[in-house]
């Protein structure tokens, strides 16, 4: 069994034996400040309540790699991990995150990170190290997409009859839209599919319902999750 906790935008909290992985998560409101983008509801979870034991990241962009959480995370657990392919690497040195904290997900590589397994797959995107990731543990295995446009590439057969399938659909900035990840997830036919990338920005997000009754319509069971709400696979 896996537990798992959207955080918002592209972020997920995975719990398997009480431990704690955590993916992309975007804490502060940095980007109202860079890019005038004000997030509509409040990080999920006190700081205190997330207890990472891991941070993985898809890309370097302030979404997902916030340079202001990663901060406030490692004065509360300095002994947290960090895993990010090449420019979320580098910009993790860049805050000052000790070198022996942090590893670097090339393509190809597989890291066992606690009781998950790791393989990073392909993204189109305009960080050109992005990616999503293939999470095997407990028996079940999960595919996030990470922020990508829609390509081929992504029906990889590896990532065919995943138990959960978490994949952006709010077709701005370098990302696929509800029909889009529609075509995905029929090809790759995983148990379940939910929209993910949506609700946190007012100027970037899309109605989850298209792509929920899309996946129900081809016998993939969806819904549309709720912040920081709990649920089991």
């Amino acid at each position: 069994m896996i537990k798992i906790t959207w955080l918002g935008q592209g972020g997920f909290l995975l719990e398997v034996q009480n431990y704690r992985l955590v993916i992309d998560p975007y804490l502060s409101d940095n980007l109202l400040a860079v890019q005038n983008l004000a997030r509509l509801h409040p990080f999920p979870l006190k700081l205190e309540e997330l207890r990472p034991d891991c941070l993985v990241f898809t890309h370097d962009h302030l979404d997902h790699l916030d340079p202001i959480g990663v901060k406030m995370i490692r004065q509360a657990y300095p002994q947290c991990r960090y895993y990010g392919t090449h420019n979320a690497f580098e910009h993790l040195l860049k805050l000052e995150i000790p070198a022996e904290l942090v590893s670097e997900i090339s393509p190809g590589c597989i890291q066992h990170i606690g009781p998950f397994t790791l393989s990073p797959t392909f993204a189109s995107h305009s960080d050109p190290f992005a990616c999503g990731y293939l999470i095997e543990a407990a028996g079940k295995k999960i595919v996030i997409s990470g922020d990508t446009n829609y390509d081929e590439r992504l029906l990889d057969n590896k990532l065919a009859s995943a138990d959960l399938m978490l994949i952006c659909i709010n077709g701005k900035l370098n990302n696929m839209n509800s029909d889009d990840a529609l075509k995905c997830v029929r090809c790759l036919t995983p148990a379940m599919a939910l929209p993910m990338h949506i609700g946190l920005f007012a100027e970037n997000t899309a109605d989850p319902m298209p792509f929920v009754t899309g996946c129900r319509e081809s016998r993939i069971e969806s819904f549309s999750m709720i912040v920081g709400k709990e649920f089991e696979i």
